[in-house]
């Protein structure tokens, strides 16, 4: 089960989401080790992200 839902906007519109253009993406995080690389790669990723993590539900 997820533990936490991440979601991710480019603040510039750049593309976020490699498949579909949109500039927001959003994906299950399972661990605290998988969301501390994740939020690592937030830092380096030059499309100037926006990003929040909330508690997963029970859905995900």
């Amino acid at each position: 089960m997820a533990k936490y839902v991440l979601t991710a906007r480019s603040r510039t519109g750049k593309p976020v989401n490699q498949i579909t253009g949109a500039d927001t993406d959003s994906v299950a995080v399972y661990s605290d080790a998988d969301l501390a690389e994740r939020l690592a790669a937030v830092e380096r990723d030059p499309r100037d992200l926006e990003v929040t993590v909330r508690p997963a539900g029970p859905a995900n």
